[in-house]
């Protein structure tokens, strides 16, 4: 099995996670668990969505969040845009990179963004003119790349298709996802390689879903192709409002805890991840999909009860399981 050396993780809990959530999160949690994240070690971070407030009202103050977040050397600060007007606000406050979504279904595009494919193309291509003009990559994202819940699994002809349009639209980056988490590791891995084939030379993010637990399992299939960087949601927040049954995105700790447990290096502190978790989970006020924040690290031992201590005065684990195995000389 290939593996890479490192890996970089994008998180995308305070948009696509804090987007969901019905009670407005204030705006000065929000830039706290900006800051703890970023203080954690992510280096990318998908802030917020400059969108309309009417349509996505939680997150109506993007421009506050984004001019009072710490800008920690070393972090790129990014956001999610729709259309031109919201990719001029985003270049205004300072955004580092630009992200625009279609969909590689028609019918899920529309639920999406009530408009065909076709016609977010025009509009990405109005938003590469923003990003252009003010100097931010712009990153281009491949909603229900594995399936869309009302017509199906997606031809991986027509998600190529889709990353050849962007690619004339001028994005410098290419981002695939399983927005409804109906993918599976031999579907994802197919679809990855023929991605970073068809555009070897174009960085490509890896976006999952974890409604039907799969998404471990999807991140391993695409680690053995060749993906480098996926995103991360803390705690697990999200879904997708426009899917039935979509639950949340890939949790940062989970993810992070079995790169760690592969020996892939993401630079992140995965203790002080588990204490935004907890945050977070206090926040918004209902438990959170994570599993490593609720049963711990799986390679940090418990303490030992004192009932099973060894009766011979031992107090430590190690002495314990010495004394068991100790080898008693001949006729002792």
């Amino acid at each position: 099995m290939r593996l890479p050396s490192s890996v970089t993780v994008r998180e995308v809990g305070t948009r696509d996670g804090f987007q969901m959530e019905r009670a407005f999160i204030p705006t000065e949690e929000k830039i706290a668990i900006v800051d703890e994240l970023t203080a954690a070690g992510i280096r990318r971070m998908e802030v917020t969505s400059f969108v309309s407030p009417r349509a996505v009202p939680q997150l109506a103050d993007a421009e506050e969040v984004f001019a009072r977040a710490a800008r920690r050397p070393g972090v790129t600060y990014e956001v999610l845009v729709a259309n031109a007007r919201g990719a001029r606000r985003a270049a205004a406050a300072g955004a580092e990179r630009m992200l625009v979504v279609i969909a590689a279904s028609d019918v899920f595009n529309r639920a999406n963004v009530n408009m065909t494919m076709r016609q977010s193309l025009e509009q990405a291509a109005e938003i590469a003119d923003v990003a252009r003009a003010a100097g931010i990559p712009l990153i281009g994202a491949l909603a229900a790349a594995t399936a869309c819940p009302y017509t199906g699994e997606v031809p991986v002809d027509r998600v190529l298709w889709l990353a050849d349009q962007f690619v004339e639209v001028g994005v410098s980056e290419l981002y695939v996802a399983d927005s409804i988490g109906m993918g599976y590791p031999k579907q994802v891995q197919q679809l990855t390689a023929a991605l970073l084939d068809r555009h070897p030379h174009l960085p490509l993010i890896v976006h999952l879903h974890n409604t039907r637990g799969m998404a471990l399992a999807n991140v391993m299939a695409a680690l053995e192709v060749g993906a480098t960087t996926f995103d991360g949601s803390i705690g697990g927040l999200g879904g997708c409002p426009f899917a039935p049954g979509a639950s949340g995105n890939l949790c940062t700790e989970d993810l992070v805890h079995m790169l760690h447990g592969l020996d892939i290096d993401t630079g992140i502190d995965l203790d002080a991840l588990i204490a935004t978790s907890r945050r977070v989970e206090g926040m918004v006020g209902h438990r959170l999909e994570g599993s490593v924040v609720h049963a711990g690290k799986s390679f940090q031992p418990f303490p030992i009860p004192p009932q099973l201590l060894a009766p011979d005065g031992v107090r430590t684990v190690q002495d314990v399981e010495a004394l068991a195995f100790k080898v008693r000389e001949p006729g002792g």
